[in-house]
């Protein structure tokens, strides 16, 4: 229902604002263990996480076929990060990159939840008739 009312950029925003989410807690995840010896930090990719998240060029040939959508649990993993560098105990996370990291994601975070309230703000003056 609501896909149809935001014309077709719901679902998107929604996996975005949900990559967001996902990628804050690997933040928080790797800050709490800044000090741990031999963690390795973990990412979550936020460009791949919207590309699994298109529709893919797969279609249904028939009105009673299922819909095909992008699977969450394909879409959503938190992955190791290899390329980051190691200290002397073994840790990779450098706590300024985290900062700056925590940073970005909380604007990117506000900026999409900001264009979801946009929307629903439009759909209650359509609804309410503009004050009228």
């Amino acid at each position: 229902m609501t896909d149809k009312l935001f014309g077709g950029h719901y679902p998107l925003l929604k996996r975005a604002l949900h990559a967001c989410a996902l990628r804050q807690e690997a933040i928080a995840h790797n800050l709490a263990n800044v000090n741990t010896p031999g963690y390795r930090r973990v990412d979550v990719s936020f460009e791949e996480f919207l590309r699994a998240a298109q529709p893919s060029s797969l279609r249904t040939t028939h009105p009673r076929h299922f819909a095909l959508s992008p699977s969450p649990a394909r879409s959503s993993s938190v992955q190791p990060d290899t390329n980051a560098p190691m200290r002397a105990d073994g840790n990779t996370v450098d706590i300024d990159y985290e900062m700056a990291q925590l940073a970005e994601n909380t604007i990117r975070f506000q900026a999409l939840s900001q264009m979801v309230s946009g929307r629903y703000q439009s759909l209650k003056l359509v609804i309410t008739g503009g004050g009228r």
